[in-house]
């Protein structure tokens, strides 16, 4: 039993009339007689009865035109899933991140991601922005969040949020902090970071081309642990100023009063990879959320 006999089958039944339905299914009349006849031999059942009206179904094709008419519909739909299925986004992406999840958003691109394009799956990996910009130029990673410039043609960035970074420092460093100039500052113990950290950069403009060389007594590549030497009394770094405000409130740190350093949160992503339906797709809704919820 073929698909295309059931058709001409429920067409023949829908029509009454042999030739009618030849010409609804752009066929000869006697390949649709022949197909007919081929369901009838093979069910071993009479499946119309031919009067000089045209056709009418035995009681046996009445039964079967209702399974064929669903077997076909459920055909149809197959076929319109599968047709969506190849206009949707879908497998696997890897996203770089460089700060906690509430602070990215993270739970808004889930969920709209799982709205309007389900068969994307993400998966998530925390790291500093150097090393994201490097997991994504060797493929390690699809895209991600980064502090400060990417450095290069090969990765296209798309800038989020214009941030500020705050020096921040232990409690104990209140009083003398307070007033302290910038070569001043370079007195106090720092909680160094490596190269690729765009904090490394901060302190590049602000302290070594000034001739000013901080005393760095320990160095760190994850936000979370300088936040925790900071408050433990380890040492001076940066912070960005929502999280040094918080911290501050909460008695953890104390901030410099001096200024802060206007910093760039990005996406970015292999530029040769920006036509592909998936990095379009999680682009499109990543922009849609900070554009929406950032003044």
């Amino acid at each position: 039993m073929e698909l295309y006999q059931l058709q001409s089958f429920v067409t023949v039944a829908r029509e009454n009339h042999l030739t009618r339905a030849a010409e609804v299914l752009h066929l000869s009349q006697p390949a649709v007689s022949a197909h007919i006849k081929a369901l009838e031999e093979e069910l071993h059942q009479p499946l119309f009865v031919r009067t000089p009206r045209g056709m009418t179904l035995t009681s046996s094709g009445r039964l079967l035109c209702q399974k064929a008419k669903k077997i076909l519909a459920d055909i149809d739909a197959l076929a319109a899933l599968g047709e969506n299925l190849r206009h949707q986004p879908s497998g696997s992406i890897r996203i770089g991140l460089n700060r906690y999840s509430e602070f990215l958003r993270l739970t808004s691109l889930y969920q709209q991601l799982r709205k309007t394009y389900p068969h994307i799956e993400l998966r998530l990996h925390q790291a500093i922005s150097g090393t994201i910009i490097k997991m994504i130029r060797t493929s390690e990673l699809d895209c991600g969040f980064i502090l400060g410039d990417c450095g290069g043609n090969d990765l296209c960035q798309l800038m989020l949020a214009q941030l500020q970074l705050r020096v921040v420092a232990p409690l104990k460093f209140q009083d003398q902090l307070a007033h302290a100039s910038q070569s001043e500052l370079a007195d106090f113990p720092w909680i160094g970071t490596p190269e690729d950290c765009p904090y490394s950069h901060i302190m590049e403009m602000f302290f070594y081309r000034q001739g000013i060389k901080p005393r760095t007594e320990i160095v760190a590549d994850q936000q979370s642990a300088i936040s925790s030497m900071v408050k433990a009394g380890v040492g001076l770094s940066f912070m960005l100023d929502e999280e040094a405000v918080k911290a501050e409130k909460n008695g953890a740190l104390v901030i410099w009063p001096g200024g802060s350093f206007p910093i760039g949160l990005s996406f970015i992503h292999r530029e040769a990879e920006s036509h592909l339906p998936r990095i379009r797709a999680i682009t499109e809704i990543i922009t849609a959320i900070w554009q929406h919820n950032t003044p």
